[in-house]
């Protein structure tokens, strides 16, 4: 090992701490070894310029580090900063996402809650379902029963609609039967039906109306039109009134149940048998007759009768 200035140096120090050493190392030195110290004080000037050399060398590294440590103090100072953002930031983060947490303990609460209400939704639904395929399957059943019924409505329907139209054409057969029935009862029996009116009561024939219509057709007293409607009435007598004996001809229309028609063609054809010079009066026999239609015949002076010989409305000639 080389002795280096720092030896020395030390060397030096611990003489001066020591003076009793001073004089062991003059025997020492006074030796062979005094002959080496040209060669010793080479070193010590090598070792010192060496020992400058790294001196300057580290002085410049410590310069470098000087300038590096700024730069990292620096650098640090900014990771200070950010640091201190980072931290504000992840204090915020941590508020928030204690705030989220609260938020998703409560949405997963309700979560919870919401689960068990569909679960008891998606049974009932389930329990609903199997009770809409129950229902679904009688609402078929129940669809083709009423198919079924609306089929023999339908052939019901038509097998009324036949007996409609066959009650129908069986009442007007009716109806007309009646009426010929009651035409025949006031032809056949006019003195009976008309005696409170007239004596000598006479049903003049179909056809000797016949020939005097013809006859007044003839003449020009009567239009073709007038002969055909006249030729329609149902009874015609001839007699004498029993209130002044005057000679009159009874124009009668009969119908079952007397109306407003009957009335206003018994008037008219009444009107219109005058052109033959005769006196008329017109009559209404039936089985019934409404108040209106009495007051109405009372108005235009005709008679009355009912079936039963009973005669309303009293002839007066100032209403003939």
């Amino acid at each position: 090992m080389a002795f280096g200035v720092s030896d020395f140096r030390d060397l030096v120090s611990l003489l001066q701490q020591h003076p009793e050493w001073r004089e062991e190392l003059r025997r020492l030195l006074l030796s062979d070894e005094i002959l080496t110290l040209p060669e010793l004080v080479r070193e010590l000037a090598e070792g010192q310029r060496r020992t400058d050399e790294q001196l300057r060398q580290l002085a410049e590294q410590t310069t470098a580090l000087a300038q590096q440590q700024a730069q990292l103090a620096a650098r640090v100072d900014d990771i200070a900063q950010q640091l201190q953002r980072l931290v504000a930031q992840v204090r915020d983060l941590t508020q928030r996402l204690e705030q989220l947490t609260a938020r998703v303990d409560d949405l997963t609460q309700r979560l919870e809650q919401l689960t068990a209400r569909v679960d008891d939704l998606t049974q009932r639904l389930e329990q609903l379902t199997a009770r809409v395929d129950s229902l679904a399957e009688r609402v078929e059943q129940l669809t083709r029963q009423v198919q079924e019924i609306g089929q023999r409505l339908d052939q019901l329907a038509a097998l009324v609609a036949s007996l409609t139209e066959s009650l129908q054409r069986i009442g007007d057969d009716v109806a007309k039967m009646k009426e010929f029935y009651l035409e025949q009862r006031y032809y056949t029996r006019s003195p009976a039906y008309f005696s409170k009116v007239i004596r000598r009561a006479r049903t003049i024939s179909y056809e000797e109306l016949c020939r005097l219509l013809d006859d007044a057709l003839d003449a020009g007293v009567l239009s073709v039109e007038e002969r055909d409607d006249l030729i329609q009435t149902d009874v015609v007598v001839h007699g004498r009134l029993r209130v002044s004996g005057e000679e009159v001809h009874l124009v009668v229309e009969v119908s079952w149940g007397i109306g407003r028609e009957d009335l206003q063609r018994a008037v008219n054809r009444a009107h219109t048998f005058a052109k033959l010079g005769w006196k008329t009066v017109p009559v209404l026999a039936g089985s019934w007759v409404s108040p209106e239609v009495r007051e109405a015949a009372r108005q235009e002076g005709a008679f009355v009768v009912l079936d039963g010989g009973v005669a309303i409305n009293t002839y007066s000639p100032e209403t003939a």
